[in-house]
């Protein structure tokens, strides 16, 4: 379908993605847009703490009630960029709708910080939470893991690291236009958009991954890319969502496929007239809006 009007409304006076990258660019531009100095929706309560004196979480509470389910948030940006303040304002309404204990994670970033450093602070968030999932208010058997993008990766490698090193159990993973390796850079959705006119250009995405893993690593490490295990049962309940513009839907829906075909429960959203990165503008998306409610029914239907 078209893009979505509202979209439009946003890219109106956005500048292509550029394909010459400055991290320091990058990040300081990504700052700028996405922090958390505006409140867009309020909550019970909330708090920032530390994970062994040096891992940052912030802690999204939507209620005085207890056993609540928590969801584990991994930020996008592709391994290199965007924080806790970043997605303070998706957190805070993913915790006030789908009525769930949100902890969104810190964890460090490439390139200062290469594979598997976010991945093993992901391991260690996810035993963190485990372990004070009731002094929270939160049920340690309820834990979803969920991200975008790079975040979505993330969630996804630590469903399979779990379950590999048979610590703590998830209950369910929620994967936004992620990257999984279920299909290269030569996809077709990856030909039709990854030119730069909307986010996250062929360019970009390559060098994304060069900053994050490590010469000489194997390509093929399901620690990496996921879609690469060769065994993916047993794995979480699990919700892929795509959006139709974006370089990385077939690469979602190839992995919601293996998912699938791996006996899991899974079920895929594909949001048609949608690009990557959409859920960072929520609150000017009807349809984003409408997709947290689906969300929200998702987990209370397997509550």
């Amino acid at each position: 379908m078209p893009l979505d009007p509202q979209v439009i409304e946003i890219y109106k006076n956005k500048p292509a993605a550029s394909k010459s990258f400055s991290l320091e660019e990058m990040r300081k531009n990504a700052d700028s847009t996405f922090n958390d100095k505006t409140e867009i929706t309020g909550i019970y309560h909330w708090e920032d703490r530390l994970i062994g004196d040096c891992l940052p979480i912030r802690i999204y509470v939507p209620g005085d009630k207890k056993d609540y389910p928590v969801m584990l948030y991994f930020h996008g940006g592709g391994f290199v960029m965007h924080n806790i303040a970043s997605h303070d304002s998706l957190c805070r309404k993913l915790s006030s709708e789908c009525c769930c204990i949100v902890v969104s994670v810190g964890y460090r970033l490439a390139p200062e910080n290469k594979y598997p450093a976010c991945i093993e602070d992901a391991y260690t968030a996810l035993e963190w939470v485990y372990e004070n999932a009731r002094s929270l208010g939160g049920r340690a058997d309820r834990i979803y893991t969920a991200g975008d993008s790079a975040g979505a990766n993330i969630s996804a490698v630590l469903s399979l690291l779990t379950r590999d090193r048979k610590g703590p159990s998830l209950y369910g993973q929620i994967l936004f236009y992620g990257l999984y390796g279920a299909e290269d850079e030569n996809s077709e959705s990856m030909r039709l958009f990854g030119n730069g006119e909307y986010v996250l250009p062929k360019e970009m995405y390559n060098w994304c991954n060069e900053k994050y893993i490590p010469k000489n690593a194997d390509m093929n490490d399901p620690y990496i890319f996921p879609a690469k295990a060769s065994d993916l049962s047993g794995l979480p309940k699990t919700l892929v969502i795509t959006a139709e513009y974006d370089p990385l839907r077939d690469d979602g829906e190839a992995f919601y496929k293996l998912l699938k075909n791996s006996g899991n429960d899974a079920q895929l959203i594909r949001m048609d007239g949608f690009m990557h990165g959409f859920m960072l503008y929520w609150h000017r998306l009807d349809r984003a809006k409408e997709l947290i409610s689906k969300i929200s029914e998702w987990i209370g239907n397997n509550a």
